[in-house]
């Protein structure tokens, strides 16, 4: 038979056993407050989706009418290279009528990543007259076109001897053209 608990004993035994309930109590709400962190967070990334493909859905009509146009106007071609080539000729033709120098045309290899995005891209060096330059370099790039500049390094060219700014721009132009799998 086992002796009886003195009220000292019982005493300490009641403050054992409450201090591993007050432990257990705050493991379970230390759990409970890090699964709440976690869902709140989870919620307010959720919201943000929400409220993006709610603007989205608003613009829809809107993207549906580009997508339609780039179905309609967006340039197709058989062959990047050609295409390539191309843009490298038409680049050194509109040069030559503007007078302006066009050196060391290379023609990027075509990567993997640009044959599915169907994008073809030329780089060079133009010399000349930076007012025929800079106006050039303006209409190069537009939506009807489907071309941009890529790069552009323009410096002023110290060694020219004309009356008027002369300068070397390096230039990287690409064209894009029709997915072979459509838009």
């Amino acid at each position: 038979m086992a002796a009886k608990l003195t009220p000292r004993e019982k005493n300490l035994l009641l403050l054992c056993v409450g201090v591993l309930v007050l432990m257990a109590v705050a493991i379970v709400t230390n759990s409970f407050l890090s699964r709440r962190k976690v869902a709140l967070e989870k919620i307010t990334v959720l919201q943000r989706e929400k409220l993006e493909n709610d603007t989205w859905l608003k613009d829809q009509a809107f993207w549906t009418k580009r997508r339609a146009w780039l179905i309609e106007k967006m340039p197709s071609t058989e062959s990047l290279g050609r295409a390539q080539g191309q843009l490298l000729e038409d680049l050194q033709n509109q040069a030559l009528d503007l007078g302006v120098i066009a050196e060391q045309p290379t023609l990027p290899p075509l990567s993997p990543a640009a044959m599915s995005h169907r994008e073809v891209t030329v780089s060079m060096r133009l010399r000349g007259d930076q007012a025929v330059i800079l106006g050039w370099l303006g209409t190069m790039q537009s939506p009807e076109k489907f071309q941009a500049i890529r790069q552009l390094e323009i410096e002023i060219d110290s060694k020219a001897r004309e009356k008027t700014p002369q300068v070397i721009c390096n230039l990287t132009l690409a064209r894009w053209f029709k997915p072979e799998s459509g838009i």
